[in-house]
């Protein structure tokens, strides 16, 4: 792995960021098992996979349940002349920066503000914050400790080798409601959780029949 060490104006050493380490070696995770390919919403998957294990890394280094973290990738990397906080808010996409030089974070938060652009391979890492919400959305809903039951939904999904390659929001989302339901159950907190989250984030999600109740 090779991380840069920073100009000194704009970022200082990216070894600074332990979200960032998490991020870049979960790349490797993802290109050896769902093999997401790297443009339009396949590759803002993968952008957002890599955000999801960074932040449970850092998280679980920390020992920080859900509900106490910052949900941010790249904390610390920018020096004191840049506005910002972060790369990347799971939390709140489109706020970790606004500067005079490098302008303002262009995450949307939802398929409301989905970027249709051919730059960043289609906008990899501008869409990454729609389904970067949707797991901070099943994290803080369900609490506890984010690397418990969503992180594995999220890995489950990644490595089940159910996943296409070219898989597209719906897709995804359609994936980790399967895994939930597998790990957990139809009717259990995890299962609503995820269909919750990705309705808030706008991304649509087929039905599922649910047994009525006695």
């Amino acid at each position: 792995m090779v991380f840069g060490d920073g100009d000194g104006q704009v970022f200082q050493r990216f070894t600074k960021s332990l979200s960032v380490i998490g991020h870049e070696l979960a790349h490797g995770v993802t290109q050896y098992s769902a093999g997401l390919v790297y443009r339009n919403q396949a590759g803002a998957l993968n952008e957002s996979m890599s955000d999801v294990f960074g932040v449970l890394v850092e998280q679980f280094v920390q020992q920080q349940p859900a509900a106490e973290a910052g949900w941010l990738i790249g904390e610390g990397l920018f020096t004191d002349q840049v506005q910002g906080t972060a790369l990347r808010s799971m939390k709140a996409p489109g706020t970790a920066y606004d500067d005079d030089v490098l302008g303002k974070d262009p995450q949307p938060d939802s398929m409301d503000g989905y970027v249709h652009t051919s730059a960043d391979n289609g906008g990899v890492h501008i869409n990454s914050g729609i389904p970067n919400r949707a797991f901070y959305l099943v994290a803080t809903t369900l609490g506890g400790n984010a690397w418990d039951a969503p992180g594995r939904i999220w890995y489950q999904t990644l490595t089940g080798g159910t996943l296409s390659p070219t898989a597209t929001f719906g897709a995804f989302a359609k994936a980790t409601a399967a895994s939930a339901k597998e790990l957990f159950g139809v009717d259990s907190k995890e299962h609503d959780a995820v269909r919750s989250a990705w309705e808030t984030v706008k991304v649509k999600l087929p039905g599922v029949r649910r047994k009525p109740s006695s």
